[in-house]
């Protein structure tokens, strides 16, 4: 499970940074970049010079939600991560993005985990959890990767609880999700590849 942490407060990604260091959290901001609040305004434009201001930095980079240019894909040497909003753009998700996004907020999408999973399953991408929430821990095995942010540890946001060590504890959970998924169909027998 590759674990990315985009941007936010100084504090949150100093331990991201240290947690890389103990490589728990393979990407840290801006080598994971996303930007919410110039994403959710539609403000593709200054999204994408501050990621190339950044691109030497960046390896995985969240697509401009709703942009449906497909040049974008090779104007900058990244990985793109692709928000699927809509069951519509699923085609051309899989035409431009590096890892398809499940956004974790029910209101930001028209379809469900069911559907999205079926999806992977058929057409065999590879998916990302826009967004870890506590309430997706149980389903993170049906994910390739995910980010965490300060609301994905209950009682962190806006810098409350959670140093060092809750958030390791939280990381090493998420790591160990493949893990466990994959030596439960080891001991089952393997009669059936595992899920995600």
């Amino acid at each position: 499970m590759l674990v990315a942490a985009g941007d936010g407060y100084s504090r949150w990604l100093k331990v991201m940074r240290l947690l890389r260091e103990r490589g728990l959290v393979d990407l840290v901001y801006p080598e994971f970049f996303d930007d919410k609040d110039l994403l959710v305004a539609r403000r593709w434009s200054a999204y994408l010079r501050k990621l190339r201001q950044h691109e030497s930095e960046v390896k995985v980079a969240v697509w401009p939600d709703y942009c449906y240019d497909e040049r974008l894909r090779d104007r900058f040497s990244v990985e793109w991560v692709f928000p699927l909003h809509h069951r519509s753009e699923l085609d051309f998700a899989l035409k431009v993005a590096d890892y398809v996004a499940f956004p974790n907020r029910d209101e930001l999408r028209d379809y469900g985990l069911a559907w999205f999973a079926e999806q992977k399953r058929l057409h065999g991408f590879r998916a990302w959890l826009l967004g870890l929430k506590p309430r997706h821990l149980s389903v993170l095995h049906l994910f390739d990767a995910c980010d965490i942010s300060g609301a994905s540890l209950r009682g962190y946001l806006w810098g409350g609880a959670g140093g060092v060590g809750a958030w390791e504890s939280l990381v090493r959970r998420v790591k160990a999700v493949r893990v466990a998924v994959l030596d439960s169909w080891l001991e089952g027998g393997g009669s059936a590849p595992p899920q995600g």
